[in-house]
């Protein structure tokens, strides 16, 4: 007779991590599948503006950065498991809502969805796979579920290409119900139980509110700049709620029992100075993947499927190092890791900034740019995450995890909405002094990155949670 019982936390399968993978790369793929998707959307919807169709990109970025830590809390009181398995759910409804958007205000409101969604995945399942691990054995777990992450997020474009040229915009929100049904499938199975502490309040909605609001309009504010101008009382107006609300933010999370932003946390110094570095690295690596699909579509007139496949050469070199992050955080630390990756990043961004032309040279001239910057992606984000975790105490994993990936995202909103404004409707012959100021802005965020590595204190692990702090 089979056993349906419920697996431990000291009994995690292999099947478990089969489901966790799913999850990450449901989560990731959409993060950057719909960059390539904006001229079949445009075609879909016409009269439709570019910062309009930005929002699809945006607004999902937002809202998962917004509710990745309250949804965190939700999987500490409720059980990460039960948070796990509905935010499959939650996910599957938005992304067949805007799979059938008959406007593109509805694709927006799914990918909201498909936002809240996501942010029920991550803290939930890496909590849940972290507390199974022995303590030193941390940066080894999250840098497996980061390199799936990563590579999902990079290989998103080619991915997103193949779909909307063979199957319309649309397929790519066909698709991503059929990986979470088979990550729900699995983790009902194998997935080990996290009871939760149902006792005390509630997480903070009402500060993941004040999140979306800051965002949103710091987003609107530069989006909107390069048509309407800095000056213009709506940008500038935008920018003024942006800097109104993130103080109220901030003074809700010092009163609040369960913070969006648990300030406790933010006196541990690897804690912060990596949320530093991954918000950085999201602006970075945001703009990263939205610019390259646009100016070898629009630049070098590639085809959609064309330029989805230059973006190989980042999955390509991002898979080679990041299978090494693990081992080598684990022996020599994430900071000696860090920061020589994020050289590479920037040498990989000024590389393509100087050497792009009008004529197009794939092999010359993008391919050793984009090799060296996936190879300080693969080995630079695992870092950032492993540093964040690696002095937190189980109780408080999920939140932690949440909210790096909060900083992450906050980041990739911030920097889609930089390329948006940097490079515009250009095309041909005029999209390439603009992005070249693009690549150069990345190349200068990715060295801020690495300067934030080198803040880490002395690595030590935790061994319970955060009494006495």
């Amino acid at each position: 007779m089979v056993s349906t019982a419920i697996p431990t936390n000291r009994d995690v399968s292999a099947l478990a991590w089969v489901s966790a993978g799913l999850s990450a790369l449901v989560v990731s793929v959409n993060l950057s599948v719909m960059s390539v998707a904006f001229d079949a959307l445009g075609t879909s919807f016409p009269g439709t503006k570019l910062s309009t169709l930005g929002w699809v990109l945006s607004v999902y970025t937002i809202v998962f950065g917004a509710f990745l830590v309250p949804a965190g809390r939700l999987a500490d009181h409720l059980g990460r498991r039960r948070v796990f398995l509905a935010g499959l759910v939650i996910f599957s409804v938005a992304s067949l809502t805007a799979a059938v958007a008959p406007a593109i205000w509805v694709v927006i409101v799914g990918r909201i969805g498909q936002g809240i969604g996501a942010a029920c995945l991550v803290p939930s399942t890496l909590g849940l796979l972290l507390d199974a691990l022995p303590v030193e054995k941390r940066a080894s777990g999250t840098a497996a579920y980061s390199v799936i992450a990563s590579v999902g997020g990079i290989a998103g474009p080619t991915l997103g290409a193949y779909l909307v040229d063979h199957g319309g915009w649309r397929s790519a929100f066909y698709v991503a119900p059929v990986f979470a049904l088979a990550s729900w499938v699995t983790g009902i199975r194998s997935l080990p139980e996290h009871r939760g502490r149902r006792e005390g309040p509630l997480p903070d909605l009402l500060g993941a509110v004040l999140v979306i609001v800051a965002l949103s309009s710091l987003s609107f504010g530069i989006l909107q700049s390069r048509d309407w101008g800095w000056t213009d009382a709506r940008v500038s107006g935008s920018l003024l709620l942006c800097a109104i609300t993130v103080p109220m933010f901030f003074a809700r999370c010092a009163r609040h029992p369960v913070p969006v932003l648990p300030i406790k946390l933010t006196r541990i110094r690897s804690f912060a100075w990596a949320n530093v570095a991954s918000a950085l690295y999201g602006m970075s690596t945001g703009a990263l993947l939205f610019g390259s699909v646009r100016f070898l579509r629009q630049g070098w007139g590639y085809s959609l499927t064309g330029s989805g496949l230059g973006i190989l050469p980042l999955a390509i070199a991002s898979m080679c190092t990041a299978t090494l992050a693990g081992r080598a955080g684990n022996r020599f630390g994430e900071r000696a890791v860090a920061v020589p990756a994020c050289v590479l990043l920037a040498a990989g961004t000024a590389l393509l900034a100087a050497r792009l032309s009008h004529q197009p040279a794939f092999w010359t001239q993008w391919v050793p740019g984009a090799g060296l910057t996936g190879a300080g992606m693969g080995l630079a984000y695992p870092m950032i995450g492993a540093a964040c975790v690696r002095n937190v105490g189980g109780a408080d994993l999920s939140v932690a995890s949440a909210t790096n990936r909060m900083t992450l995202q906050i980041g990739n909103a911030v920097g889609i909405a930089i390329a948006i404004a940097i490079i515009g409707n250009s095309k041909g012959l005029a999209i390439i002094q603009p992005m070249r100021h693009a690549f150069t802005v990345m190349a200068a965020l990715a060295l801020a990155v690495g300067a934030a590595m080198t803040m880490l204190g002395a690595r030590t692990f935790a061994t319970s949670s955060l009494e006495g702090i």
